[in-house]
């Protein structure tokens, strides 16, 4: 195991290691469901980072966690973690909606493409037992990949449309919005699109590289510790001048909005 290699897979221990220790703390001083949820799928990539570490050793670890039990290790902590932000986001939600919170298109499609997502990662380690794969078969793996991504959008959307819809009568006024809200909804959403993105260029370069789905520690360690990046980008409560700026920027806009002269004002 070469030098970089051993860096970067040291280094998705740590940096993990050192997000659960922060998040325990988070959730000692300010408590919040949002924060246990992030510091559970933070503790089971923590786990998948030592692994990941113990199959790449050419030593006895290898042979405790061989290639097959790896990536089924892999592929049910992939839905555990995507299970429990999900749920998450879906229960912060709901609150938003009132007796429709269960009713609405964005609910039903997250927990639609939840249910695919866990279902073909069940089958994914039922066949790599059967078979005793040391890979996933491709078109499933990029199913899974693509529906992860997708479960966890539409779940933020659920979450966060509400705060960032300004909802209009039919005086065509928009109603009264929190601006706080709807910048921390902004913030939230850019910051996770914007990892989201970065993952999905991870395995795009991947995919480029290699055409099978061969073990490979580096890259394995970039996707745990990219999952790390958001579980934390969620958790932890936003820059307050960035949050500052942007609220400022919505009620300039409303306000725009409002004025009865602003649509002959652009003419």
């Amino acid at each position: 195991m070469g030098s970089l290699e051993t860096g970067v897979l040291i280094g998705s221990i740590v940096f993990s290691s050192i997000s659960c220790v922060f998040l325990i703390y988070q959730c000692v001083v300010n408590f919040t469901k949002l924060r246990l949820a992030c510091l559970l799928s933070t503790l089971a990539i923590f786990f998948i980072t030592i692994c990941n570490y113990c199959q790449a050793q050419p030593t006895s670890w290898s042979n405790w966690i061989s290639i097959s039990l790896y990536w089924i290790i892999f592929a049910l902590i992939r839905a555990l973690y995507t299970t429990i932000l999900v749920v998450c986001m879906l229960d912060m939600g709901r609150k938003f909606y009132g007796e429709n919170r269960w009713n609405t298109y964005l609910f039903k499609i997250t927990i639609l493409q939840l249910i695919v997502f866990d279902a073909a990662n069940i089958v994914d380690v039922i066949m790599i037992y059967e078979s005793k794969r040391d890979h996933s078969e491709f078109p499933l793996f990029l199913s899974q990949l693509i529906l992860g991504v997708s479960t966890i959008t539409s779940s933020f959307l659920y979450a966060f449309y509400p705060v960032l819809t300004i909802h209009m009568s039919k005086s065509t006024s928009p109603k009264q919005i929190n601006a706080q809200s709807a910048a921390v909804g902004t913030w939230y959403m850019t910051i996770t699109g914007i990892l989201s993105i970065l993952y999905l260029i991870l395995y795009l370069i991947s995919f480029c590289f290699n055409d099978d789905l061969d073990y490979n520690p580096i890259g394995n360690a970039c996707d745990a510790i990219l999952r790390v990046c958001i579980t934390l980008a969620i958790s932890l409560p936003p820059p307050s001048n960035i949050i500052h700026a942007m609220k400022m920027k919505i009620v300039e806009r409303m306000s725009t909005y409002d004025s009865p002269n602003s649509r002959y004002n652009t003419v």
